[in-house]
């Protein structure tokens, strides 16, 4: 059988192989790595999905892929961009990868406590359910929340991103090689992946330490709120009320929701809103630095 061109020869060699869930969080685990002096023992994959949101109905196959393709670009201008330039990191190329680690080879799938990598983990396990070797979990929510680490207290780093680089360099040299997960737990996960895609929804939030499906729609109140507050905001300050920025409403829906959803989805729901007539806009909906928002039944 031909060899997927995630795992080389050269490669061979390397006792672990790190699954994550986004491309950001692959290059501070590749420069951690290299920081310990560690980098030729660790390999790492990273899948460019945003696995919070779109189809997942037959993921694993050609026609599930091309479908949830064609959802994503129809919402997202940049989606293809990114696709054409990380093919590597395409979705059927990451399957084959991954179904093609060496059975010598440690897997280890890092985490958050968000529906992205939650949902991204339970996908790689069902990817995985015929591999016997064990599989290894990273969860970096839990590990700065643990006493080993000492995280910030009342602080809950819902996405790698939100951890200081030193932090997160003691976990990973603490902690890198993982922790295994039981057979039931696997089955368990497995289990949650089947039913995400029998339910097929197009958004997904985390909640309650689980993957809730969801419509849409569910994230437009949160937006909508936001854009209230900023705006009550901006008349207290300057005595006046009008547009305010669209950067600044998705940075107070990403802080308020704790949800990790990218900015096309939000910016996607901004123009949802003002098409619905609940929200008016200004400038280029294109780029959430240059257009504004304000409700639609404000004075």
């Amino acid at each position: 059988m031909p060899k997927a061109h995630g795992v080389s020869n050269e490669r061979m060699d390397q006792e672990y192989v790190h699954i994550l869930f986004g491309m950001s969080d692959a290059g501070s685990l590749k420069v951690t790595f290299s920081t310990l002096g560690i980098r030729e023992t660790n390999q790492v994959l990273a899948f460019n999905e945003s696995f919070s949101i779109g189809p997942l109905s037959g993921l694993d196959t050609i026609t599930g892929v091309q479908n949830r393709h064609l959802w994503m670009m129809e919402r997202d201008g940049e989606y293809s961009i990114s696709q054409h330039h990380n093919q590597e990191n395409r979705l059927v190329h990451m399957v084959q990868t991954v179904k093609s680690i060496p059975h010598h080879a440690i897997t280890v799938i890092w985490v958050a406590d968000n529906a992205h990598d939650q949902t991204g983990l339970r996908f790689v396990l069902h990817v995985l359910r015929e591999r016997i070797q064990p599989v290894h979990m990273v969860n970096v929510t839990e590990l700065y929340q643990s006493a080993a680490i000492h995280g910030t207290e009342g602080f809950v780093p819902f996405y790698s991103g939100a951890i200081d680089r030193e932090t997160y360099l003691l976990i990973v040299k603490k902690y890198s090689q993982g922790v295994p997960l039981a057979s039931d737990q696997r089955r368990g996960y497995e289990l949650d992946w089947l039913r995400l895609a029998a339910e097929n929804q197009m958004l997904r939030l985390w909640k309650d330490a689980a993957i809730i499906s969801c419509d849409e729609s569910s994230m437009d109140e949160v937006i909508l709120r936001s854009v209230i507050e900023l705006e009550e905001e901006q008349e207290r300050n300057q005595v006046r009320k009008g547009f305010v920025s669209a950067g600044s409403v998705f940075i107070r829906v990403f802080e308020v929701s704790q949800q990790f959803l990218g900015t096309s989805f939000i910016l996607n729901r901004m123009r949802a809103l003002v098409n619905q007539g609940v929200l008016m806009s200004h400038g280029y909906s294109g780029d959430l630095n240059q257009f504004s928002l304000r409700q639609a039944s404000a004075d």
